[in-house]
């Protein structure tokens, strides 16, 4: 047998386009970058806690989950632009570049001035202290920032802000970490939390505008097409979002502002776990969206099983990885005076179980299609469990209501993935080959 025609295949050099390795580097820049935020919820965190004490750590997390909440609007423009962005770069339409910019700039704009105000006044009086709102409209002005880096990804250049994320992480949390957090430090500590996201926005856009300075061109049109499938990932990510922020904000409103710092402390730890969906799947759903309306159709109907197979295995990963590292961590390093019970710690790891599968799916689906039936559906499911959670309290204290609100809608998520996912597939198929995308 001759193996010399082996052999040297094996050794030819591989030769990657500019594509691939801009895919390359944002995929291990990501996973680098993710490295301090890990190392952050080990040791930042814990010294927020230990500054502000019990019940201002707890109702700290409160008003960052309450922005969280108003963070809605923000998630469906992105993915539109996002995606509307990719596709005029695949093109190479520079005008239609600059538009899409501008455009989604000033409609995520609008929504943050809108969703702001919405907020104090609804919400002003029901903190101890005013700070408390200033606290709650960071991870607004965060998630208007974080515009930029989805503008970013279109280009599949993910990572100059994963390398600004790294950069701005180790210096704020080595400066946390030596000098400390002054005691009643609110401001302080919830800047540790969020400014090197923010600074690395900022960054990302001022170099995205020296590499591009055309894009500053760009006039406001087309808005209207955005609408309704930006309302689509709202209701879809956007609820579940709420679903898990609301529940922290309603325990520490019910008179029970240690249980929401327990649930508050568990969903920073999710987090963590839901980081490699986005630090792999991002980058590489931004690559796929550019490419998208050149692939065969088989490798598109391909694409869409692996990613539902992968978003299942890994919520079943993350789901049982919470039950067992949550308590343990929780226990270990935070000195709470009320922690949740196994029902509990069922109750959310089965619901971040079953948002990472539907994250990792949708991730693909708002890259290259309107994905109707998914988003929709899954503001369904997650309306279906806010009912249930309702109707229980009257018969259940608060935090069991939470827990049947996490398990309704950690029980239907799986199962309407499966369903969408046979739904996709089965309208690619109907899709004729010379299709850019596949009917939502």
């Amino acid at each position: 047998m001759n193996l010399r025609p082996a052999r040297e295949s094996l050794l030819k050099p591989i030769n990657l386009t500019p594509d691939h390795r801009r895919l390359i580097a944002s995929l291990g820049f990501n996973v680098i970058a993710k490295l301090p935020g890990i190392a952050s919820v080990f040791i930042v965190l814990p010294l927020v806690s230990e500054a502000l004490g019990p019940s201002t750590y707890g109702e700290l997390l409160s008003a960052l989950a309450l922005g969280s909440l108003f963070l809605l609007p923000f998630g469906g423009i992105n993915a539109v632009g996002r995606r509307l962005l990719a596709a005029s770069v695949g093109a190479h339409n520079e005008k239609e570049q600059a538009n899409i910019f501008v455009t989604t700039i000033a409609f995520v704009t609008a929504a943050a001035v809108l969703a702001a105000a919405v907020m104090i006044a609804i919400t002003g009086r029901s903190w101890t202290a005013p700070i408390f709102i200033l606290v709650s409209v960071l991870p607004i002005l965060s998630g208007f920032l974080n515009t930029f880096d989805n503008l970013r990804a279109s280009y599949n250049e993910h990572y100059m802000t994963a390398v600004f994320q790294l950069i701005f992480q180790v210096v704020i949390y080595a400066a946390v970490y030596w000098i400390g957090l002054p005691q009643g430090g609110i401001i302080l500590a919830s800047l540790a939390l969020l400014a090197p996201y923010g600074l690395a926005s900022i960054c990302t856009l001022v170099a995205l505008l020296l590499q591009r300075p055309f894009l500053l061109r760009g006039k406001i049109e087309g808005l209207r097409p955005m609408v309704m499938p930006a309302i689509g990932v709202i209701m879809a990510d956007g609820a579940l979002g709420m679903l898990l922020s609301f529940s922290v904000y309603y325990l520490n409103l019910a008179g029970d502002p240690q249980m929401a710092a327990w649930v508050g402390t568990f969903s920073r730890l999710f987090s963590s776990f839901i980081s490699p969906v986005l630090l792999i799947m991002f980058p590489l759903t931004s690559y796929i969206s550019i490419r998208w309306g050149q692939m065969e159709q088989p490798r598109k109907l391909f694409l869409h099983r692996l990613f539902v197979v992968t978003g299942l295995v890994y919520g079943v990963v993350v789901g049982c990885a919470m039950a067992f590292a949550g308590p343990l961590y929780i226990d270990r390093m935070f000195s709470l005076t009320v922690k949740g019970d196994s029902l509990d710690v069922f109750a959310l790891s089965l619901f971040m179980g079953a948002v990472v599968a539907q994250k990792a799916y949708t991730l693909l689906l708002y890259a290259v299609s309107e994905a109707k039936f998914i988003s929709f559906g899954t503001a369904l499911v997650a309306s279906a469990g806010a009912l249930a959670a309702a109707a229980s309290l009257f018969w259940l204290p608060p935090a069991r209501s939470v827990d049947v609100l996490f398990i309704v809608t950690g029980l239907g998520l799986p199962v309407l993935l499966l369903v969408g996912g046979h739904r996709q597939r089965r309208g690619l198929k109907q899709t004729p080959p010379t299709a850019l995308s596949q009917p939502g």
